[in-house]
């Protein structure tokens, strides 16, 4: 089975990190909202950087020649997943939310990627394919217990995103021979297909679950290009957010759940990302600079 490898989408000079599966996404959950992207703006590979929602406070948080690319706060906020390809085939990191202490958590000679956390930031939902597709592990916050989460031998899933609530897990599939956002119970049991869609649901551009776990937002081509969409958690009430002729990805969920952060491609200016209602009304541009006013 082919597995699926990190890609770096030069989003109008934002490299972005969609690994195939979406864009990682990140938010803090205290004020202010915390935005993370990866840019290759710096001239390397690709680094994490971190600023407010309105594009303030600019701080880059890692420096390497690799790529890297942003993945959630922990839940007290004083930590960030990422994923990095200082390994061969990239791994999860962790660091402290000012760039610091920054340690890989999966070390392995595998393809691993898209950790989250659980509600109390105790475990760690992750993707690899160590067993020679893309399944869905859980591993201890230190990265300890290693483990799969439900065995889908003869298919693929990227991402994987637990509720807020801990409960279930959503991530995409194409288990049914196309791309689908399925849920299952945080242990793995009673997977179920939301989409049933025939295109790419939660491949090109993520998934996030809202703050209260009662929704879902997602990327899909279902309307040829890439745009963003929103359900209940059970999968009904499906419906379309963005309208435009560009390419949406997915960043963040606002920590009140009134806004989604997102990406689009093509866009200029090249360093901005764009906000809008929960309901996809007053969408609005972020422009952001290098720390130090650069850029």
């Amino acid at each position: 089975m082919q597995t699926i490898k990190f890609i770096v989408v030069p989003i109008a000079g934002l490299a972005l990190l969609v690994a195939v599966a979406g864009a990682t996404v990140a938010s803090a959950t205290k004020a202010p909202w915390k935005i993370a992207v990866a840019s290759d703006r710096a001239g390397n590979g690709g680094d994490v950087y971190s600023m407010n929602a309105d594009g303030t406070d600019v701080r880059r948080l890692t420096r390497s020649p690799k790529f890297d690319g942003p993945g959630p706060w922990s839940p007290d906020g004083r930590k960030m997943l990422f994923n990095s390809n200082r390994s061969p085939k990239g791994d999860v990191w962790v660091m402290n939310t000012d760039g610091s202490g920054q340690r890989n958590l999966t070390r392995s000679p595998a393809f691993e990627c898209c950790g989250s956390w659980s509600p109390d930031g105790r475990k760690i939902v992750f993707v690899t394919d160590r067993d020679g597709n893309n399944e869905i592990y859980s591993m201890n916050a230190g990265g300890s217990g290693q483990r799969i989460v439900s065995a889908s031998p003869s298919s693929q899933e990227i991402p994987a995103r637990l509720s807020p609530d801990g409960r279930s897990i959503a991530f995409a599939t194409d288990r049914d021979g196309n791309w689908e956002i399925y849920v299952m119970n945080a242990d793995g049991s009673e997977p179920r297909n939301l989409t049933r869609n025939p295109l790419s649901d939660g491949r090109d551009a993520g998934l996030l679950w809202s703050p209260d776990s009662r929704k879902i937002a997602f990327g899909t081509n279902r309307d040829r290009n890439i745009e963003i969409y929103v359900m209940n958690a059970d999968g009904s009430g499906q419906r379309r957010l963005t309208r435009t002729p560009e390419s949406e990805y997915l960043l963040s969920w606002s920590p009140d759940g009134r806004k989604i952060a997102f990406q689009r491609y093509p866009s200029a200016p090249r360093w901005a990302f764009f906000v809008m209602n929960a309901d996809g009304s007053s969408v609005r541009k972020v422009t952001w600079a290098l720390p130090g006013g650069k850029g």
